[in-house]
């Protein structure tokens, strides 16, 4: 994929990202779209561009996601998000977990990783139910 990156639309990351995970291993249609997962890992691992990640995130959560799709979005973006930039998103987190029961429905998945404790403790408290 060329170009500006972070040009990319949240829609056509997702629909990649979501295809990238359905498509069997070392399928063309897997490495056609590997390059979504991988500008995920850079922006949340490298490239710290944490508003790509989350605006990629409020994209893919809404979608019929399969049980396995959820948890690699929760333990990995979403999870990633919160241990490197939690203090700037846990506001946002907490606010949409209490609007809308399939984004609280994600919290469940994600793991402690390297959050700090305040972090940790408020995804905690805004979680509803547990996985």
């Amino acid at each position: 994929m060329a170009g500006d990156k972070s040009q990319i639309e949240p829609k056509a990351m997702a629909d990649a990202w979501i295809t990238y995970w359905q498509a069997d291993k070392n399928s063309p249609e897997r490495d056609a779209n590997d390059w979504a997962n991988q500008l995920l890992f850079d922006w949340a691992g490298t490239d710290y561009k944490p508003d790509l990640v989350w605006q990629f995130i409020l994209e893919a959560y809404l979608r019929d996601l399969s049980d396995k799709l959820i948890s690699l979005l929760a333990a990995g973006p979403l999870e990633d998000l919160l241990a490197r930039f939690g203090s700037d998103y846990i506001d946002r987190v907490e606010t949409l977990a209490r609007k809308d029961p399939k984004f609280n429905h994600l919290l469940g998945g994600v793991w402690k990783n390297a959050m700090l404790d305040n972090i940790w403790n408020r995804l905690q408290a805004a979680r509803k139910e547990v996985w």
